[in-house]
């Protein structure tokens, strides 16, 4: 009989895995889909509403349930002496923004509209900036240790990569938001990809 952590870890990385795939090809499904769209203009927020928006809003719900298992398993596979609760206090966080920048997208047209524009804009940030530096304070953290050393490198460049091009989105007024922001979110879930990648390596 299995251990149950052992098996809460695989049931934690196999939903990172699912949620990696399934966000990244509802993405670009809709990219090709929504020919009503500028993909280059338009942020992926606006794909949560429409055609194929339920499939998107899905993608985030499920994203969100895999952020809070990363939360746990990446702190439980950390060497005792480089475990941060911050960085999965940051994740958490992550996790229960993320929810709320789907939910508000579809009270556009609606007399909530101004207010749920508010939240999003705000739940939005948050989510980018608490997964952004969580993914930072993690793959410093598993430089320092023993077992997770191997291949820590991406990690730490994806992660700065991440923090630049989210500095830019935030201070680059004049790029096109669809452009910057996807390429955000790209970088993000190769990071995730690389981080549930060294969490199948560790627990073999």
């Amino acid at each position: 009989m299995p251990h149950p952590r052992s098996r809460m870890m695989s049931l934690s990385i196999g939903l990172l895995v699912i949620a990696i795939a399934y966000f990244a090809l509802t993405a670009c499904v809709l990219q090709w889909m929504r020919t009503d769209l500028d993909a280059i203009a338009m942020p992926l927020s606006a794909y949560l509403i429409g055609d194929g928006g339920a499939w998107l809003r899905c993608a985030y719900y499920l994203m969100a349930a895999a952020l809070a298992c990363l939360a746990w398993a990446s702190y439980r596979v950390t060497d005792a002496r480089a475990r941060s609760r911050l960085a999965s206090t940051l994740f958490v966080a992550a996790a229960l923004t993320l929810p709320p920048v789907a939910i508000t997208a579809t009270y556009e047209y609606s007399a909530q509209e101004s207010q749920a524009r508010l939240i999003h804009s705000m739940a939005a940030q948050s989510t980018f900036l608490c997964l952004v530096m969580g993914m930072l304070l993690l793959s410093s953290r598993w430089r320092r240790d023993p077992h997770l050393r191997r291949g820590s490198q991406a990690g730490i460049v994806l992660a700065w990569l991440a923090f630049v091009q989210m500095g830019l989105l935030a201070l680059w007024q004049g790029a096109p938001p669809g452009l910057t922001q996807k390429l955000l979110i790209a970088l993000i879930l190769l990071w995730l990809g690389w981080v549930t990648r060294q969490l199948l390596r560790v627990t073999r």
